[in-house]
């Protein structure tokens, strides 16, 4: 392999014993990388542990900021930039590394996740509460729908497929491609009171700009789910709230008005996401939580017309 790489980890130091795993995980790699970055939040002291050679930056907390970084201190190829919660088998980085260079793509997840893999009542409630359905592509592992919602390879035969969006646990990004990106435009996600859907914002951002995306599902990487960054979003009782506005602002600001948007595309877009909307009250209402929905999009709406980005697409 001639591409070299670093791995870069965001994380607020609390993840514990699975991050402990995680790191003892990258002293066994098969493929060793040249620096291990650990970008902690300021504030939050570094775990007392060391089990490498990992080094520890202190940056500007949140989940998008943690991740969308300069990365002076790494000159690699690539950056595999992982979550503090996933632990990786003997050979996954060079399995990553291996399907980057085989199938050229700028960006490489893992498919930690494994939606095909739930039991059916986990798909009917996805496709009822989220619009997120299973799809047959011979090409595609993940694909992202006008409305914001995106559908999931339901019976993967190849290893590797192309992708439009990458989840955010596991990415082996070239760190030029990555740099080149202004991801920095993104910053109002950590302006919600949690970062919902940055992973979709940053990799379709890369898709929709020309890069080559990809998913590998026989990485060994498996996720651990500490859940620290997103523990106090999970006791918010506004969650709902939180979810409905953040997924308003996702859908806008990737499949309505991109920069490269036409009356068309608008037209389309705004008509499939009303669908959605109308579609949601049903769940809602029998969660709930219907007034929190509606909340949530009202000031999503408002926030759209206050707040001006630079293009997402250019």
């Amino acid at each position: 392999m001639s591409l070299t790489y670093s791995i870069a980890i965001r994380t607020l130091g609390t993840a514990g014993e699975k991050f402990r795993q995680e790191l003892q995980s990258i002293t066994a790699q098969t493929v060793q990388p040249e620096k291990v970055v650990v970008y902690i939040a300021k504030g939050y002291p570094r775990p007392e542990f060391t089990v490498g050679r990992e080094e520890y930056v202190w940056v500007v907390k949140g989940m998008h900021s943690q991740r969308v970084l300069r990365y002076d201190e790494i000159t690699s190829d690539c950056i595999l930039m992982l979550d503090d919660d996933v632990l990786l088998a003997p050979d996954s980085a060079e399995k990553m590394l291996k399907a980057v260079e085989a199938h050229d793509v700028d960006c490489l997840g893992a498919d930690v996740f494994e939606n095909h893999k739930m039991p059916l009542s986990a798909k009917l409630y996805a496709a009822a509460a989220n619009l997120v359905f299973p799809h047959y592509s011979r090409k595609w592992a993940f694909k992202m729908h006008r409305n914001g919602s995106f559908s999931y390879n339901n019976h993967p035969v190849k290893s590797f497929y192309l992708s439009q969006t990458c989840g955010g646990p596991v990415m082996l990004w070239k760190k030029k491609t990555f740099l080149n990106m202004d991801m920095g435009d993104e910053s109002w996600l950590d302006r919600l009171p949690f970062a919902y859907g940055d992973d979709t914002v940053e990799s379709y951002k890369a898709y929709s700009r020309g890069a080559r995306l990809g998913v590998l599902y026989d990485s060994g990487i498996v996720n651990l789910d500490a859940g620290t960054a997103s523990s106090a979003y999970r006791r918010n009782p506004q969650r709902m709230y939180v979810r409905t506005k953040a997924q308003f602002l996702v859908w806008y600001r990737i499949c309505y008005r991109t920069g490269k948007d036409t009356f068309g595309s608008r037209l389309l877009a705004g008509a499939a996401f009303a669908l959605k909307s109308v579609w949601l009250i049903v769940p809602m209402s029998l969660a709930g939580r219907l007034g929190a929905y509606f909340r949530g999009m009202r000031d999503a709406f408002k926030t759209v017309r206050t707040v001006k980005l630079p293009p997402y697409v250019s």
